[in-house]
């Protein structure tokens, strides 16, 4: 016998589905489990007839397999999937649920490392302004002229490391090249060379 009130509530949660805060594999299997659900409750009708060549089982599978494959593009996010989906539509014969499945997959795919991507250089364009404000926040070292550090641990007054080279030396001050006074100025009683 036939458990009318349950088919109905099913029917009604399928044409209801929505993927909601899901992905497209749980959006998938979700409504996978209802059409199994109502496949155990309504019976595809078998043909009897002797040496039947209409193929009406067949025809009959197609089109719910077809219903399928429009409940689960209806049910998808309208924001990240309008586009595939319209691609899928226009083609000339809608391919199989599980290939529509697997095209959606990938689209979310795509989009997931697209959006990363996007993540990543918005960090760290925040992070080097983040950087760039503090710098600019100490202010320009009043021996070098450079930003980025405070007097006590200006290169011109503790020294320069061993491997530093030439690069960068004697700038001094503001004005460049030492502004006119000693390499190093004696007000700082820490200093490698006075």
């Amino acid at each position: 016998m036939a458990n009318t009130p349950k088919i109905h509530q099913l029917e009604a949660n399928i044409a209801n589905s929505k993927q909601g805060d899901l992905d497209v594999g749980g959006c998938y299997s979700k409504l996978m489990n209802m059409w199994n659900e109502l496949s155990n409750l309504v019976k595809v009708p078998v043909c009897t007839c002797s040496g039947c060549k209409c193929e009406a089982v067949s025809k009959i599978t197609a089109m719910y397999d077809e219903d399928k494959a429009h409940q689960f593009l209806m049910g998808l996010n309208d924001e990240l999937y309008s586009t595939i989906r319209s691609q899928i539509l226009a083609l000339d014969l809608l391919p199989p649920l599980d290939k529509i499945y697997s095209i959606t997959q990938q689209e979310e795919n795509h989009k997931t490392v697209m959006i990363a991507q996007d993540n990543r250089s918005e960090t760290g364009v925040a992070f080097a302004a983040r950087g760039q404000a503090r710098m600019l926040e100490k202010g320009a070292c009043k021996i070098c002229g450079r930003y980025g550090h405070e007097e006590a641990a200006c290169h011109e007054v503790i020294g320069y490391p061993p491997s530093w080279g030439s690069r960068g030396r004697g700038q001094g001050g503001p004005g460049g090249r030492a502004s006119g006074r000693s390499r190093w100025a004696c007000k700082y009683p820490r200093q490698r060379k006075c």
